[in-house]
């Protein structure tokens, strides 16, 4: 049952490792691709957070896993898998997403085995002890937008901006009328934010973001980073 309820320095997780050193083998089919968890250890999740995994065909391994974007090897021996120690970025949220995010990996420490039913990966660890239960995630989605009234031309835009010396974030702007939305990429992650009243730039809102711009700069707000914590500044790039 799921409960209700934000740069970039790398650390190592240490995820427990529990085959022997023996010949890796290929990802098993089904396996890989882009999941969403439902359920960590048992327990619920936060329903407005997405922890995520991604499976890889070259055997590495990677997602958000709520607070942060973490990347690491899967390894695959005598039909038995297990999460190699990961490395994470270093950003702090609030309380209750830090503790999913640290629950996550731990879970993810534990794995030995996995099944697939219905669209549903199981991740287990030994004696078949639950550990992660995840939902496949689909590449893309489109979504359609219809405004009442005479049809009108929509206009859309696309914008990158370096934002200190390591992160990237795309902008992809979509203008009707008095309507205007703009699609954050900010690491793997896609935002969907909508423009909202503002003293001076163009703001937007959406999920746990604020995002402003004014002329070639925008700042990016994690709202649910931890008090006092810096927003981060962003320039447009080209």
């Amino acid at each position: 049952m799921r409960r209700s309820l934000g740069l970039l320095c790398l650390v190592g997780i240490a995820l427990a490792s529990p085959l022997p050193a023996q010949a890796e083998e290929a990802v098993p089919a089904g396996l890989g691709g882009s999941w969403l968890a439902e359920d960590i250890g048992g327990g619920g999740v936060i329903d407005d957070l997405q922890t995520t995994l991604d499976i890889r065909p070259d055997g590495s391994y990677g997602g958000n896993g709520g607070c942060n974007t973490y990347r690491g090897k899967l390894k695959v021996q005598n039909g038995s898998i297990a999460f190699a120690p990961a490395a994470a970025t270093r950003k702090m949220c609030i309380p209750a997403i830090m503790d999913q995010e640290q629950k996550f990996f731990d879970a993810l420490g534990t794995v030995t085995s996995w099944k697939l039913e219905n669209g549903i990966l199981h991740l287990t660890g030994k004696d078949g002890a639950p550990a992660l239960r995840l939902a496949a995630m689909k590449n893309g989605t489109d979504v359609l937008i219809r405004l009442p009234g005479p049809e009108q031309a929509v206009s859309r835009s696309t914008v990158v901006y370096q934002c200190g010396d390591d992160q990237r974030i795309s902008a992809e702007y979509i203008n009707v009328d008095e309507a205007s939305l703009a699609v954050l990429t900010i690491a793997e992650e896609t935002v969907i934010t909508v423009n909202v009243v503002s003293a001076s730039g163009a703001r937007y809102v959406g999920g746990r973001y604020e995002w402003w711009t004014k002329g070639d700069e925008a700042t990016l707000d994690d709202l649910m980073k931890e008090e006092n914590a810096p927003v981060v500044s962003c320039r447009k790039t080209g």
